[in-house]
């Protein structure tokens, strides 16, 4: 059995290097893909670290691309080249995760009962705490409830880092889409094509992986990440600037509150920011991740749930809109709502990419 691990490397050696030592661990390894999305000054010391590791494997593959084109890009690339390279199983690690030993061996004795095997994932820095980012199902409205899981268990949705596809999976539905998705999402969008492919993806708690908890980023590296499209308001805001104040026993508290509320409510579409929302800004790397949030539920829900999710997100907006969201863009997201409803009814989508929707919104 071959099994290859890929990560997309983004302007940050020294967390590449602490995942790379990671796999040391995972005897059953036979290939490494790093696709390397960071800036001109840091491609030398990244392809040292990946020299340093590329001894241990059958196969290595080290792609320096001529710009950032997301994770949902890189993710892309390096799936179709395990894929062609005849590879088994295809192993998704975040740059900025580890696993734990034994990780990849515990997923595969449990091979026999999915398509895509996923860990538990855990916090880097307080291993005690399970995230939520661990898998998600769907309420009665189709939210996506993502939940810190502790049993084995089907799922219907997948966060990337641990993620073990198998060449039926790729065979089948291919890889990423990176014309709908940037950074955010498109595990999502994958793991909706699978199982709507009637394939099985299956959390395996015995197998764990590490990663950083988005609950506890700074201020200063929410406004970065934002600034730079990486993430986008909407995740932003699930962290307010209190959060840096408390400790992580109560935050992860009052979460989980938050959460068991969250699974009762319908999906939440998001809404148009009109920083990032222009003729100049309609970029992947500019903030469309809402977008393609929307273009996901468009695709996902049913007509009904879809019609529920636009008056949830509407009254919301509108609420958001009273208490002073002033960057909101109200007529921008009515508009992204009406395109999704009507693509619904239509069956179908008239945008070739996440851009060409972004543009028509901001005519």
């Amino acid at each position: 059995m071959q099994i290859c691990a890929v990560t997309v490397a983004y302007n940050n050696p020294k967390e590449l290097a602490r995942l790379l030592r990671s796999l040391q661990t995972q005897p059953s390894l036979n290939g490494l893909i790093v696709l390397d999305n960071s800036r001109e000054e840091y491609l030398k010391e990244n392809e040292a670290i990946f020299r340093t590791h590329a001894d241990r494997y059958v196969f290595t593959h080290l792609v320096h691309l001529r710009k950032n084109i997301g994770s949902a890009g890189a993710f892309c690339q390096g799936m179709k080249i395990a894929h062609e390279k005849g590879f088994d199983w295809v192993w998704l690690l975040d740059q900025d995760g580890t696993a734990e030993n034994g990780c990849l061996a515990s997923l595969l004795r449990n091979a026999g009962q999915a398509d895509i095997l996923c860990p538990q994932i855990v916090d880097i820095d307080n291993p005690t705490i399970v995230l939520p980012q661990s898998g998600a199902i769907q309420n009665f409205w189709g939210r996506m409830v993502w939940i810190a899981f502790t049993q084995s268990r089907n799922i219907s949705f997948f966060a990337t880092h641990g993620a073990l596809i198998s060449k039926s999976v790729l065979d089948r539905i291919g890889y990423y889409d990176p014309r709908n998705f940037f950074v955010g999402s498109e595990d999502s969008d994958y793991a909706f094509r699978a199982t709507s492919e009637h394939m099985v993806v299956r959390l395996v708690v015995e197998a764990r992986a590490f990663h950083p908890d988005a609950r506890f980023r700074s201020i200063e590296k929410r406004r970065g990440l934002i600034d730079e499209g990486v993430i986008d308001n909407i995740s932003a805001e699930r962290g307010r600037d209190a959060i840096d104040h408390l400790s992580a026993r109560l935050l992860l508290r009052a979460q989980q509150s938050i959460l068991h509320v969250a699974r009762l409510l319908p999906e939440h579409l998001g809404y148009v920011d009109s920083r990032l929302i222009g003729d100049r800004n309609c970029r992947k790397t500019q903030g469309v991740a809402s977008l393609s949030f929307a273009y996901l539920a468009t695709k996902r829900l049913t007509s009904f749930q879809l019609g529920v999710a636009c008056i949830y997100s509407l009254l919301t907006l509108l609420f958001r809109k009273l208490i002073g969201g002033s960057r909101i863009s109200l007529k921008g997201t009515v508009s992204m709502y009406s395109i999704c409803l009507q693509s619904k009814l239509r069956k179908e989508w008239p945008f070739g990419s996440i851009e060409q929707f972004c543009l028509r919104i901001a005519e």
